[in-house]
């Protein structure tokens, strides 16, 4: 029996141009809806091979027990058979450590929920960039290879392991931080550290470490996407009403790394707070850290929207451009109709929508000319500031004499 043509081409992988486009459309929305920074890599893959993730699940409660119990559990049941945990055989006992509380049991479970409070919002600033049109359509199949590309960014190997090798290897190498110090503690001593200061040294320090040199490589991941976003073909509109031609939904997105920020400060509120309790040191000492760290967490909380710097910088002066040559055009012909006029106009001036016109196009210049060439706004940076220092709240309160205290609640209040 003979083989016909249409046989002959769906054998050899020939498909209909319809089905095609339509299966490559299936394929970018599936990119656009389907993306994030969180679900996947190496690490994450391990934790649901092994039953504490679920794949498309948060399980945020599962892995903070389970992250916990290996890092601060044993600790302190090491601490209560070696005598450590209370007491006063040594300066620093386990339970009064206020540095473990601040890693462990806040900074720890915070970088576990920040999956939680992030991925959501970043998906829908990137199904928004579709959803708006921000990105043409013949531009979205770009689009889902810009999301595919970081998917394997986010997903490689190489960088976890790494991280991974950061986090833990430093340890057996450099064993004079953690020598004998000034004042003993649960975990070191003047013989050196305890049995669990070596657990703390060898895994539940390194695990944490991991874990945020892992969400700074997320957070990597995110300004590549931003980079790579911003060369693409995009409908950028600077009369835009948020004054970012059209995407201040980033910022939005954005103010939710704050958490990572309040995570780094419950870290460093602990340290400061062990200063001032067992080393008696003032809180004057520590308020140029202090204030370095909001600094710096503001700068790096808004370093990503950055990459959209040279795309709105370009929507800025084009819009200038092209607005002051429309305002230019149109002002003359005003101008030549109801001010230098050569004969009496055709129609009364009062009723007119020239000048509601005229307002209306220097308005939308007004706009331009406020335009911000990066999506980053007041409340932004205010958000992200706040979040980094509400964990040294207590800190300054712990620090400030009582007396003193009242007199700037005081000042604020009156």
């Amino acid at each position: 029996m003979g083989t016909s043509p249409t046989d002959a081409n769906f054998r050899s992988g020939d498909r209909d141009p319809l089905t095609a486009t339509a299966q490559a459309g299936q394929t970018a929305d599936s990119a656009i809806h389907n993306f994030s920074i969180v679900v996947g890599g190496p690490a994450y893959d391990f934790f649901e091979r092994i039953g504490v993730v679920r794949f498309g699940l948060p399980n945020a409660g599962r892995r903070i027990v389970v992250l916990v119990a290996v890092t601060w559990l044993p600790l302190l049941l090491i601490s209560l058979k070696d005598g450590l945990a209370f007491g006063r055989h040594v300066r620093v006992p386990f339970l009064y450590d206020i540095s473990m509380y601040g890693r462990f049991l806040l900074a720890l479970p915070l970088l576990v929920l920040a999956e939680v409070v992030i991925d959501p919002a970043i998906r829908r600033a990137v199904a928004e960039f579709s959803h708006s049109g921000i990105v043409p359509e013949a531009q979205i199949p770009d689009f889902a290879e810009v999301l595919r590309r970081t998917h394997r960014l986010r997903d490689s190997a190489t960088p976890e392991l790494a991280l991974l090798v950061l986090a833990f290897f430093p340890v057996f190498v450099f064993q004079h931080e953690w020598g004998g110090g000034a004042v003993s503690s649960w975990h070191t001593t003047a013989q050196g550290l305890t049995t669990a200061g070596w657990w703390y040294a060898s895994f539940s320090a390194p695990l944490l470490k991991f874990i945020t040199y892992r969400w700074a490589f997320r957070y990597f991941v995110w300004a590549v996407l931003l980079l790579r976003i911003s060369r693409l073909h995009l409908i950028l509109i600077p009369t835009h009403p948020d004054h970012a031609a059209g995407i201040n939904f980033l910022s939005f997105a954005q103010r939710r790394f704050g958490v990572l920020f309040c995570a780094l400060g419950c870290s460093l509120a602990g340290r400061v707070a062990n200063g001032m309790v067992f080393e008696r040191a003032p809180l004057a000492s520590f308020k140029l850290v202090m204030v370095g760290f909001l600094i710096l967490s503001v700068l790096v909380g808004i370093l990503p929207l950055t990459m959209m710097m040279p795309t709105l910088a370009r929507v800025r002066r084009a819009g200038l451009l092209e607005y002051g040559r429309l305002a230019n055009n149109y002002t003359k012909s005003f101008d030549e109709k109801w001010v230098h006029l050569t004969e009496p106009p055709s129609e009364p001036l009062l009723g007119t929508g020239d000048i509601q016109s005229l307002a209306d196009l220097a308005n939308s210049y007004a706009v331009i000319e406020s335009m911000s060439i990066a999506p980053i706004s007041k409340r932004l940076i205010i958000q992200v500031g706040v979040q980094a220092g509400l964990p040294l709240i207590p800190v300054v309160i712990l620090g400030t004499p009582t007396p003193e205290l009242i007199n700037e609640v005081l000042k604020m209040v009156v």
